[in-house]
């Protein structure tokens, strides 16, 4: 069966066309296994899920013993129904025996933590949670476990055993699930993190060379090759966001990519810049789906919207991480640093195409 661009799901090795991200994998590998726990933020369609997946591959290779969750799948959206989801996926994983079942005492999230610990004891290797989705629950009950495993990190020894590190992957930052703001006076309690033990670890765009090596993987499959005008078509429009290469790649292959070269038969057409082009144009009223996830991202926050319209307008914003507004919408992935690194920009410009016709409409 011929590979294909997937638009759907997380991608899978063999059967989809894929960016090699082997080379982003390596600090993340090197930090779990010292020990640090990582967060990954982005918005839908971002390949959160697939890179999640291949750091799940690349922590076995160095002898842990990853849990990939899907914490979205809990079907009772409880705490207990939560924990218990994590529980069965850790049995799926690694069925030891030795393992005891949970048996939920009170306090249900102190006695969770502790089995875990136990868990790793028996499995003999370091365990590492990867929650996808982690954010996808109601949002209490998030905060109620973002909370006791922060804890049970923050208090790890040997008499209070838990697991090795914890990867949180979603939509929603952590600074977005932050506890109730402290009243005057009462600073002294803290910022009100839900989640301060975790180091960031970014997604990001392809590289031209990431999508260039894609474009050739394909022209060796498929016998369609792409033209240079046409790869520096598809780079600037997209500015390498993974939807969106994916996105426009599996519409050319439907249109020109098929039959495969395989059967013999020349493609009618090859890729061309205006293609490229005209499909680019297309895609927010193709897609509605995933361009409406681009402008939740900026409803009902102003300043945000007004860093958007600044940029649109031809301002040249510095970059500040430290400007929360900022700071959102570079992890969401709407924003990129400049070449420089002294501004930022829009991630590209399909997006800003879309952004300034929304925030138009939407007045």
């Amino acid at each position: 069966m011929p590979r294909r661009f997937n638009i759907t799901g997380p991608c899978v090795p063999g059967r989809d066309f894929m960016v090699d991200l082997s080379g982003r994998l390596r600090r993340p590998v090197q930090a779990i296994c010292r020990g640090e726990s990582l967060c990954l933020t982005q918005r839908r369609q971002s390949g959160k899920t697939t890179l999640l997946r291949l750091l799940a591959r690349a922590l076995q290779k160095e002898g842990l013993a990853p849990v990939l969750c899907a914490v979205q799948l809990a079907e009772d959206q409880s705490l207990t129904g939560i924990f218990r989801h994590i529980e069965a996926s850790l049995r799926l994983l690694y069925p030891v025996p030795s393992v005891p079942r949970w048996t939920a005492t009170e306090p249900q999230s102190l006695s969770f933590c502790a089995w875990l610990g136990e868990a790793q004891r028996l499995l003999g290797r370091p365990l590492v949670l990867l929650l996808d989705e982690y954010d996808a629950p109601p949002r209490k009950l998030v905060a109620g476990m973002l909370r006791s495993f922060r804890a049970a990190l923050t208090l790890a020894d040997e008499a209070r055993p838990f697991v090795h590190a914890v990867v949180l992957c979603g939509k929603t930052h952590i600074r977005d699930l932050r506890d109730e703001p402290r009243p005057p006076g009462d600073e002294s309690r803290g910022s009100g993190s839900l989640w301060n033990v975790a180091l960031p670890l970014s997604v990001g765009p392809f590289s031209r060379r990431e999508v260039d090596a894609l474009l050739d993987d394909y022209a060796a499959d498929s016998g369609v090759d792409w033209t240079p005008a046409a790869r520096d078509a598809l780079y600037a429009q997209t500015r390498g966001q993974p939807y969106l290469v994916s996105r426009l790649c599996y519409q050319i292959d439907e249109q020109i990519g098929t039959p495969r070269k395989e059967t013999g038969t020349a493609p009618l057409e090859m890729p061309t810049e205006a293609l490229v082009r005209h499909l680019a144009a297309q895609l927010p009223d193709e897609d509605p789906v995933h361009f409406s996830s681009i402008s939740d991202l900026l409803a009902a926050r102003k300043e945000a919207q007004e860093i958007v319209l600044r940029l649109l307008s031809g301002d040249e914003v510095p970059l500040c991480r430290s400007n929360e507004a900022q700071g959102y919408l570079l992890d969401a992935g709407l924003l990129i640093p400049s070449e420089s690194r002294r501004l930022v920009e829009l991630a590209c410009p399909i997006y800003a195409a879309y952004l300034g016709r929304w925030l138009a409409e939407s007045g």
